[in-house]
């Protein structure tokens, strides 16, 4: 049977997740600016909804800020492989822009919508939803990883791991408009990535990096 083209949403459908896709980047910039204790009502005014639409959706504040992170965590997976698959079909230059790791960093940190750690005190197993967007997401690294090893822009002993704690350490959040703490981000990145790669022209490896569960052992504490 012929694929079928896909259906537009109906315009009730489309407005919510217009609407969701709205309040998912109004939280995360909210968040990022005001911390964690930003109330819900920012959110919406943030994201030209009202409260009650917003818990309509996310009955408590924790339920938005988990939400918020499985969204990144698939977005951040999807911006992986979309890379990767770039870089392997010659439709993306990254090694002009510091390699792949450096193109998804780079990307993360301008584009992203979400955290990509646990709130603090989100312990117990990942929900289904988030340890398959993880393992998706880890799988899109190790290909980004590899890549940059077998071009000389990583040493050995760099992991996907690393690639996300480096990025935590690249995107705190910062009391300033989204804008101006972007360039600050993107200044420490060009400044890491300079010295990952003189690294890897010396031949040295890195110690061993972390590995993923240990990444994500850190959505535990």
């Amino acid at each position: 049977m012929p694929d079928l083209p896909d259906r537009p949403l109906p315009g009730r459908q489309r407005e919510a997740r217009s609407n969701d896709s709205a309040v998912l980047a109004a939280a995360r910039e909210v968040f990022s600016t005001q911390g964690p204790g930003a109330s819900i009502a920012a959110v919406a005014r943030q994201a030209g909804v009202g409260v009650g639409s917003i818990y309509r959706r996310y009955p408590t504040k924790d339920a938005l800020v988990e939400a918020l992170h499985v969204h990144a965590v698939r977005e951040a997976a999807q911006l992986a492989s979309d890379i990767a698959d770039e870089a392997e079909t010659g439709e993306a230059e990254t090694n002009e822009a510091g390699g792949a790791v450096a193109a998804f960093l780079a990307r993360q940190i301008t584009g992203a919508t979400g955290p990509l750690l646990r709130p603090p005190g989100a312990g117990g197993p990942l929900p289904p939803q988030l340890a398959a967007a993880s393992d998706d997401l880890h799988a899109g690294l190790e290909r980004l990883v590899a890549r940059d090893r077998a071009a000389g822009v990583l040493p050995a002993g760099f992991t996907a791991a690393d690639v996300m704690q480096l990025l935590t350490h690249l995107r705190p959040p910062l009391p300033f408009p989204r804008a101006e703490a972007d360039a600050l981000h993107l200044r420490y990145l060009a400044l890491v990535m300079r010295g990952l790669r003189e690294h890897a022209r010396t031949d040295a490896s890195l110690a061993d990096g972390p590995r993923w569960e240990e990444w994500v052992g850190a959505w535990h504490v």
